[in-house]
């Protein structure tokens, strides 16, 4: 399965009630090192492609109970991008998709952000 996003960057909320909606507390940390404001802005674009692309991949849309939360994206030391899943995610991913693994890419510009997750 795979899910890809795609967003202006100038389109995404980057108030903080929109941010402690969809980010976990480690996610609101590494938007927080952002150097300026401009890449804070990007990073909360990127973040949110992120986890409709790993929505998509799972077939986990509306009505599915899964929340943006319940997708967790941290970084190894490298910076490989990785994905945690809790709540309803957790249990759909262990129904569905129990053995694979979910590999994600993001990119993102002054003017887009993009992810894609692939299940394999």
């Amino acid at each position: 399965m795979v899910g890809i996003d795609i967003i202006e960057v100038v389109r995404v909320d980057q108030s903080q009630d929109f941010v402690q909606r969809i980010a976990s507390e480690s996610e609101i940390e590494y938007i927080n090192k952002s150097k300026s404001q401009k890449l804070r802005h990007q990073r909360i674009a990127a973040l949110f492609c992120v986890k409709e692309a790993v929505m998509k991949a799972l077939d986990m849309g509306a009505g599915s109970g899964v929340v943006f939360k319940d997708i967790i994206l941290s970084h190894t030391d490298t910076g490989k991008p990785i994905i945690a899943l809790q709540g309803k995610a957790l249990e759909k991913y262990n129904e569905y998709f129990k053995e694979k693994t979910i590999e994600v890419s993001i990119s993102h510009t002054e003017n887009y952000a993009t992810a894609i997750a692939l299940i394999t």
